[in-house]
């Protein structure tokens, strides 16, 4: 079977299509082998993968370095860095990751959340969309995803989160589309017996939920649609739950 190459964001735009279809070879055994014959395909394809630091691959929908193996077909799927329902149950904690268009009641999804006699702190994060960019107005931004490997890494997020502090409910609900500036993009609960812990688990999910799981943005603004590059803020947020002992993330 042939290999399914897949492209997002501002790559897709550059490339001038989606996807492409290869035939699998030897030579194309590893991620590193893989791009470096895509970027002799065309020169739109050369110049959206010259810049190997703003390259993102998953094979099979998990994320994977240059070394990684390719099999004859697997999906690859190339994106810039990211910018950031199932129901599923850690022990002892409740998860609930939707992916989603529609709009979401907080007051509804906080009760939900709260529901429990052990519960003693719950902290929750809702983010909107701005109107303004620094200087730059922003009429509309249209979020986009990769379906399936989004909610895997949502997931994923989320059940490390419950395993480093004690929670009695994760929520995390991220809409896609076309949003308004005053429109809620992400709601993010933790629920916990205690506040220390809500409070961590909180700002843990939305910092790596902000690098990991592969959403994009696209602004519209008076001078044209535009990309928004992923922030070193946002990975320098993200890498504070990095435990220096053990490697893991965890809380700070």
């Amino acid at each position: 079977m042939p290999l399914q190459i897949l492209y997002f964001a501002w790559m897709r735009a550059r490339i001038g299509r989606g996807e492409d279809e290869i035939a699998w070879t030897p030579a194309l055994s590893t991620v590193g082998a893989l791009l470096d014959h895509l970027a002799g395909v065309s020169p739109a394809h050369a110049q959206a993968l010259a810049d190997r630091s703003a390259v993102r691959v998953a094979v099979n929908q998990d994320y994977a370095g240059p070394d990684a193996a390719v099999h004859d077909g697997d999906e690859i799927a190339i994106f810039p860095p990211v910018t950031g329902g199932s129901g599923a149950e850690a022990p002892g904690c409740t998860i609930d990751i939707r992916v989603q268009t529609a709009d979401f009641d907080v007051g509804a999804e906080y009760a939900a959340a709260a529901d429990g006699h052990a519960t003693g702190g719950v902290a929750l994060f809702v983010g909107q969309v701005r109107g303004r960019d620094g200087a730059d107005e922003v009429a509309a931004m249209t979020l986009e995803h990769y379906p399936g490997m989004t909610e895997r890494e949502i997931d994923r997020i989320a059940r490390e989160a419950a395993e480093r502090w004690p929670l009695q409910a994760i929520r995390i609900i991220h809409r896609v589309g076309r949003l308004m500036p005053g429109e809620r993009i992400v709601l993010v609960i933790a629920a916990s017996a205690h506040r220390a812990a809500a409070f961590d688990a909180c700002a843990f999910l939305i910092d790596w939920l902000k690098t990991r799981a592969p959403f994009w943005k696209l602004e519209e603004t008076p001078d044209g649609e535009r990309w928004v590059a992923a922030k070193s803020s946002d990975d320098d947020a993200a890498l504070r739950w990095q435990t220096p002992s053990d490697g893991k993330r965890g809380a700070a």
